[in-house]
């Protein structure tokens, strides 16, 4: 069995024919008991949704759909973005979104701040200063920093990384879903930077699973689940 270096910066196992969904909620099932009893109770959810982000357009149009739209299982095409699509005439492109401005992009909903960050990245895209395609090759660090410069938030360069790029250790601490479900589980737990560290290099797995969680509401008779202290 041989340990190779992936390009994300995660070891994986290179010719075991284990994928890293296996490998990932082994790990989650091991490292935390809690975590144990959700994965039998709940199952292993895929936390990437590659088929619904197929053909909806390039890195760029992503981050356009992202707006508004923070949390970790929110739909891939919402009201607004098809909007825009129906004013771009497709799936935006920076150009076209250079030429709405933020104020056509407001008007078509698009929350006043983000659609400031959209043009900010749009000009940056036109002008040679970012190419979000070469984020792939950045580790996550990088690329929440590269899309900070633009004005881009934590919660959308999580979704980012999640959704467009296939990370598998990204906790997206500021899902409006997932922070609820960790203070029941947890009693009170924050989900800070800090937190969830034993559950590295898999915490996107781990975000999956909690999600589905949160799906299903509280367990009959209180909020903690049998056997949790």
């Amino acid at each position: 069995m041989k340990l190779g270096l992936h390009a994300r910066d995660l070891p994986v196992l290179v010719g075991t024919g284990v994928t890293e969904a296996e490998l990932a909620y082994g790990h989650l099932v091991e490292r935390d008991p809690v975590l144990c009893r959700l994965v039998h109770r709940f199952g292993r959810p895929e936390p990437f949704s590659r088929r619904e982000e197929a053909g909806l357009g390039d890195h760029f149009s992503a981050l356009v759909r992202y707006c508004g739209a923070r949390q970790f299982r929110a739909p891939s095409v919402s009201p607004v973005y098809a909007q825009i699509c129906r004013a771009s005439g497709g799936h935006p492109s920076p150009a076209v979104v250079a030429e709405l401005g933020a104020g056509r992009l407001t008007a078509l909903g698009v929350p006043c701040a983000d659609a400031d960050r959209l043009v900010r990245l749009a000009r940056a895209q036109l002008a040679g200063d970012l190419d979000l395609d070469l984020l792939a090759g950045r580790n996550d660090h990088q690329v929440r920093e590269i899309l900070a410069r633009y004005g881009i938030p934590r919660e959308m360069a999580d979704l980012f990384l999640i959704r467009r790029l296939h990370r598998p250790d990204v906790l997206p601490v500021d899902d409006p879903v997932l922070a609820p479900v960790i203070r029941r589980i947890w009693a009170g737990g924050s989900a800070g930077e800090g937190f969830g560290r034993q559950w590295a290099p898999f915490r996107t797995y781990a975000a999956a699973l909690l999600w589905e969680v949160a799906q299903a509401g509280p367990p009959p008779g209180g909020g903690k689940l049998r056997g949790q202290r």
